[in-house]
């Protein structure tokens, strides 16, 4: 997978990623306003572009254009040089026309979609407008501050800290939604550097009957090492 998620939105556009790339990119996609932008002006060049598709399209063209948006990855966008994103951008789109206009299933979705809240609202925002919204907060002897907001209905978690020190050198804090059975399932890593973080937590939040926070030396541990630091109950 690229380096740089935000290389992303065009391979996307056109359904070019693989399902581990597209999970990682419309996760990033709820909390990325820019690339929101670009894929959705992708979508609407491309719609533009598939007017003008006029004639049957030879057969092998198909099967050509289809290779090349599988392996093509679009520069990630510069904010210095806004003539070579619009240059990519609109081949990006025209590559999503011509695989319409081949009668290819073009399956973007736009994962921030799907609820009345809309596209401008980040995923805490969504989950503090719901009514089964639940927000637990743990207070550190330091006077930092977790707060995990749920909402089962949406199945969807998200942790927001305040002042909250980072972890000590070579660990990191990990992030657990837990079962009904007590198993700890990961649910993501908080950045090194702490202090004030909003973040999705991954998996399934609808089932969970609670969160935690760890200090681990490997940040993609299958399971605690330690001691929670921070238990969140959604009983």
């Amino acid at each position: 997978m690229t380096d740089d998620i935000h290389s992303l939105s065009g391979a996307y556009a056109v359904d070019a990623l693989t399902d581990d790339e597209r999970s990682a990119f419309e996760a990033h996609l709820e909390h990325c306003a820019a690339c929101r932008e670009e894929v959705d002006s992708l979508r609407e060049a491309a719609a533009e572009l598939t007017l003008l598709a006029g004639e049957e399209p030879p057969p092998a063209l198909r099967a050509d254009v289809l290779g090349l948006v599988s392996t093509v990855r679009p520069e990630p966008p510069r904010l210095d040089d806004r003539r070579a994103r619009r240059r990519r951008t609109w081949i990006a789109a025209a590559a999503a026309a011509v695989v319409v206009a081949l009668g290819v299933g073009v399956g973007v979705t736009r994962p921030w979609e799907g609820t009345s809240q809309g596209p401008e609202f980040t995923v805490a925002e969504q989950i503090a407008r719901a009514d089964d919204a639940q927000r637990i907060s743990v207070s550190f002897d330091d006077g930092a501050v977790a707060t995990v907001l749920r909402s089962q209905s949406l199945g969807r978690a998200v942790i927001e800290t305040s002042d909250m020190a980072p972890p000590p050198e070579g660990r990191h804090y990990v992030l657990w939604l837990q079962d009904s059975d007590g198993t700890m399932h990961h649910a993501g890593a908080m950045p090194d550097e702490a202090g004030d973080t909003t973040m999705p937590l991954k998996g399934d939040a609808a089932s969970a009957i609670g969160a935690g926070i760890t200090v681990e030396s490997d940040p993609r541990t299958p399971e605690p090492t330690s001691e929670p630091v921070a238990l969140f109950s959604f009983a």
